[in-house]
């Protein structure tokens, strides 16, 4: 028997109801602003005394995507509304930067992806002209910053700064598929440019040559590590350019590379931050995000991988619960595990396809 099928067999499958009422908890958490700061801004998360992260733009636009998407009371609203008013504002002010707890001003342009479409999302839901002028001017300044041929940066600046050990987020371009959902959702709200961007953005990925063996996907050059988390935004966002624009060859490499992300789960269920290109996982130490990307891609790709059962019950067994409300814990193995924003987004989606409701457009995944 294999590891995979030994850890479906032993787990005891999370119910559909179930799997249900985990999202409806982690929805709950995620609307009553537990990671929202008095200005309006998301942070990555919370740890375990209550104390917050820095304010996280990224995270920001994924909540607005959420919020888009959500039966909003009063309350949930006022959140959104400040959230967005928050971004806005430092668009306005021409603040592009990405990381305020590095203090150096750096621009993702993966971030400044998930700001478009954040801020497009939540300003069409409720008729925002303002928000809806911001998303478009992160779309232009996006735009500007991707290279007519070839693979583009992942900083705006075109290179990572000398002191920065080479890394996914900062020297690899796999991740910045996704930004196939922003340039979509762009050209969309009437941005001239951006369907074009979209497909020379994917083309230029897809045109690689497939590795014979080993990961289907590079996360940062030069290094034999996969980022299993970078690995499944690229497969997230070549499923959004097939799901928007019937692109069959794109799902089929997203599906390529889901399935050997399935192959990197670990013992107990979970998934490690990195595998080798061909040798397995890199440790045993289980990180939150990639389990839920891994879980929901499977859901949106029509998988059932080996493992399947086990990975929800270990996502399930992986949460913080007060309340009626749920987060996700980022590595649960440690001391203190914090309760993670982004990693509850996913796996709130996650566990939604899980419980057999109506499945995700494009536009609505985080």
């Amino acid at each position: 028997m294999s590891t995979h099928h030994a850890l479906a067999h032993q787990a005891a499958p999370v119910r559909p109801e179930r799997a249900g009422h985990l999202a409806q908890a982690l929805s709950a958490w995620l609307r009553g602003g537990a990671t929202q700061r008095p200005d309006g801004a998301y942070c990555g998360w919370q740890a375990p005394d209550g104390r917050l992260s820095y304010p996280y733009p990224e995270i920001t636009g994924y909540i607005l995507t959420f919020f888009a998407h959500e039966t909003l009371n009063a309350s949930d609203r006022q959140r959104a509304d400040a959230a967005a008013s928050w971004l806005a504002d430092r668009l306005d002010g021409g603040d592009y930067s990405c990381r305020p707890d590095h203090g150096d001003g750096a621009v993702f342009l993966f971030d400044i992806g998930m700001i478009t479409h954040g801020l497009l999302s939540y300003g069409r839901r409720v008729d925002d002209q303002r928000l809806l002028a911001a998303g478009r001017a992160a779309a232009r300044f996006l735009l500007d910053h991707l290279p007519p041929t070839g693979h583009p940066h992942p900083l705006a600046s075109g290179k990572r700064p000398p002191t920065a050990e080479p890394t996914w987020s900062n020297s690899g371009s796999a991740h910045l598929l996704k930004l196939l959902q922003a340039l979509v959702s762009a050209d969309d709200a009437g941005v001239r440019g951006a369907d074009a961007a979209a497909g020379r953005l994917v083309d230029a990925l897809l045109a690689e040559p497939r590795p014979t063996a080993g990961a289907p996907v590079v996360t940062c050059p030069g290094s034999e590590l996969i980022s299993l988390h970078a690995a499944c935004y690229a497969a997230e966002g070549l499923w959004v350019w097939d799901t928007a624009r019937r692109r069959p060859e794109a799902r089929e490499r997203a599906v390529r590379i889901t399935e050997w992300v399935w192959r990197q789960q670990l013992a107990q269920g979970g998934f490690p931050t990195y595998a080798h290109r061909t040798g397995g996982p890199a440790s045993d130490r289980m990180q939150s995000d990639v389990l839920a990307q891994a879980i929901r891609l499977a859901g949106l790709l029509d998988l059932r991988p080996d493992g399947f059962d086990a990975a929800v019950s270990t996502l399930a067994a992986s949460m913080y619960t007060a309340d009626g409300t749920a987060a996700v814990l980022y590595w649960p193995q440690a001391a203190e595990p914090h309760r993670n924003c982004w990693s509850s987004l996913f796996a709130c989606q996650a566990l939604r396809l899980c419980g057999g409701t109506a499945g995700l457009a494009w536009h609505e995944l985080i």
